[in-house]
């Protein structure tokens, strides 16, 4: 099993569009794959219901907020009981053997530390008896059995280095990074990466005091999918193609599909209820071009270590 968190602490990148269209592009490829909506926006979750049909589910549905207030004790099931598989995404994806599943979000997680029992002290910070524990919550239940029917887990968090957004990084095998080709998103990503070198000082600092309590954490491999980009004459505006090869020049792995600035179709997701990628009336060259990121994303699969 293969775990992706799409991470970015900038918003408006595109996020979610990617997390969900990655999602259920591998499933169309025959995978199974859960996602995990850590975003307190719900955006993920909402992708797989029309704009008249969300609330409505929504307002019925359990969410992820149940394990964050669950005890440890038989954690792991809370979370697979929580999981809501969407009918009409598997509707398509299931003709060619796949299936996709999902945990739905939930608002209160915005501030999820004070969700789980015992995380916090009387001044709300968490107790650093229980830092390692807590920061591999995520981690530790993904590998528990009943998940282990599923071939990819993708992650979509929220624009923030929030806790949640640390769990899915010390769960993850791999990081996607949307970015715009910007100046701010360039900066982003410098942020991002000072950031998680020190999440995994402080992870495995505090792991010092109970070695065999948690594996060493180790930096994730990081990939950056530009999206947003604008074309002319077949190639990247010239603003653009600055910005993305200065990220290259950094030496952070790039993915070679950039995901070309068509918001009118991912806009108009909501009206079909599922991910751009498998919508009727999409242009062929839109779902071509989501289809290529999700062939690079298995190609960087293949270059992780096992």
């Amino acid at each position: 099993m293969r775990i992706v968190a799409v991470v970015n602490n900038k918003g408006g990148v595109g996020k979610t569009t990617v997390t969900a269209n990655l999602g259920a592009g591998l499933a169309a490829r025959g995978q199974k794959v859960l996602m995990i909506d850590l975003d307190p926006q719900a955006s993920l979750t909402k992708s797989f219901f029309t704009v008249e049909e969300s609330q409505t589910y929504l307002n019925g549905m359990q969410t992820i907020g149940a394990w964050f207030r669950a005890p440890d004790k038989h954690r792991a099931q809370i979370l697979a009981d929580i999981v809501f598989s969407p009918a009409r995404c598997n509707a398509l994806v299931s003709k060619h053997g796949g299936w996709l599943d999902l945990v739905p979000s939930d608002p209160l997680i915005v501030s999820s530390e004070s969700l789980i029992p015992g995380a916090v002290d009387g001044t709300g910070n968490i107790r650093p008896a229980k830092f390692v524990a807590l920061h591999r919550r995520l981690a530790d239940d993904l590998a528990d059995p009943v998940f282990s029917k599923y071939d990819v887990v993708l992650v979509d968090c929220a624009p923030a280095f929030s806790l949640t957004t640390k769990m899915a990084t010390i769960a993850a095998d791999m990081l996607v990074m949307p970015a715009r080709p910007d100046f701010l998103s360039t900066e982003a990503i410098q942020v991002m990466g000072q950031r998680l070198l020190d999440l995994t000082r402080d992870f495995n600092h505090h792991r010092k005091a109970a070695p065999d309590e948690a594996p060493e954490m180790r930096m994730p491999r990081v990939a950056v999918l530009f999206t947003m980009v604008q074309w002319y004459n077949g190639h990247p505006i010239d603003v653009h193609a600055q910005y993305i090869n200065e990220v290259a020049a950094l030496g952070v792995p790039v993915f070679q599909t950039l995901v070309r600035d068509r918001n009118k179709e991912y806009a108009a997701a909501g009206r079909y209820g599922v991910p751009t990628i498998l919508a009727g009336g999409v242009a062929p060259e839109v779902r071509t071009n989501l289809q290529d990121c999700v062939d690079e994303l298995l190609t960087f699969f293949g270059r992780l270590t096992p």
